[in-house]
């Protein structure tokens, strides 16, 4: 392990390092909080974090229960080294039990959080049983502003049995796990707070893609390729003025902003993931395919920006709890199953709102577990 790498994406190296016939420096476990229904465990020796059901005996839409143990075994000194520098080019404002709480939470599409330690085995720990620890932090709470959940879907029954993917992420590069964590640390928040802040929830999901989608996009082309073909015009004038050199200083800083709109829309497109198994009636769906999905995404990235960059929340009925169709038949995909919503001193008319954050949020999922899936595929190649 490179020194530098050390004090940075913790989960990631502990995994890299992982070797069941070596010794463990400690272990240690934390409770992962969550209002959904868990079934199954993983407790194999495939990698270092092991999820254990605690079987809660109360699931329910808000009702945030200890659900599973994450049990980390420990092969790296998480202490790290640090030098008098800025550096936060792995920071994603979490520890490592916050990066396997977010990618768990990803991969099985509910809430889920990390917890502190309860109980430590070995290190400072000589009990074989070992060494209770106490919390000093509240666990997490859900606050609903509304009388139906606005995201039903992310309450639900799931099997563990998907988390042993997480242990195939050493595969990856250290960039692309980074970014990947961050991706599902704003997909984690935004389906925590969705029933409480709705409107940056909406943010916190785009922003996921974005994530992803910068990592992926940097795959691609070079920062001075990226910004010939963004602006063409600008880019002959740099280097007409101070050469490639000056063009390569620029085109770093801009890198990340250059194409965004197109760069988000080819990356959803790309991973493009299968409509949900339980659908709506006919008029209540939206269209699942790369074409229909083409324009909704231009929508929802016009509110992103205008929310962003003129103080325009998202529309009041796309931060509102799905509309119901009849019993059987579910609920509605769509934003609007009217010809327009009056509300709050503004109208939108029905094409303006065009899916529910019910319907957005597997739909980030979608896509981001299937570029997951795509980069742990090209590590193993």
């Amino acid at each position: 392990m490179a020194e530098e790498d050390k004090s940075s994406i913790l989960s990631y190296w502990n995994m890299v390092e992982f070797d069941k016939d070596k010794q463990v420096s400690q272990v240690s476990e934390f409770p992962l909080f969550s209002d959904s229904h868990i079934t199954g465990e993983v407790n194999d020796e495939v990698g270092p974090y092991q999820f254990l059901n605690l079987v809660p005996s109360l699931n329910e839409a808000g009702v945030i229960n200890e659900s599973i143990m994450l049990r980390v075994a420990w092969f790296i000194d998480g202490r790290g080294t640090y030098e008098v520098k800025t550096d936060f080019s792995k920071y994603h404002g979490g520890w490592a039990t916050d990066e396997i709480a977010a990618l768990a939470s990803l991969r099985l599409g509910i809430r889920l959080k990390a917890g502190e330690q309860t109980r430590l085995f070995g290190g400072y720990s000589s009990d074989p049983l070992g060494t209770p620890r106490t919390s000093c932090k509240k666990r997490p709470e859900i606050f609903f502003k509304e009388r139906a959940p606005i995201l039903p879907g992310v309450v639900k029954t799931v099997s563990m049995n998907s988390l042993k993917d997480i242990q195939g992420l050493k595969k990856v590069t250290p960039s692309q796990y980074a970014a990947l964590v961050r991706a599902a640390r704003q997909y984690q928040d935004a389906i925590w707070i969705a029933e409480s802040e709705p409107e940056l929830a909406w943010l916190m999901l785009v922003s996921a893609i974005e994530t992803a989608a910068n990592e992926w996009s940097a795959q691609d082309l070079s920062p001075i390729e990226k910004m010939k073909k963004s602006k063409p015009d600008l880019s002959d004038l740099i280097v007409s003025r101070g050469g490639e050199e000056l063009l390569e200083v620029i085109a770093k800083d801009f890198a990340p902003t250059l194409g965004a709109t197109n760069k988000f829309i080819k990356f959803c497109l790309g991973f493009f993931p299968d409509p949900p198994a339980i659908r709506p009636c006919e008029h209540a769906r939206v269209k699942w395919s790369k074409t229909g999905f083409k324009s909704i995404i231009n929508v929802v990235y016009k509110y992103r920006s205008i929310a962003l960059h003129a103080g325009i929340p998202f529309p009041a009925p796309l931060c509102s709890p799905p509309e119901k169709t009849s019993a059987a038949e579910g609920l509605s995909e769509k934003g609007c199953l009217f010809l327009a919503v009056h509300t709050l001193g503004a109208s939108w008319k029905s094409d303006d709102l065009p899916i529910s954050m019910n319907t957005f949020s597997y739909f980030v999922n979608g896509v981001l577990n299937n570029w997951w899936n795509k980069i742990v595929q090209e590590g193993s190649q």
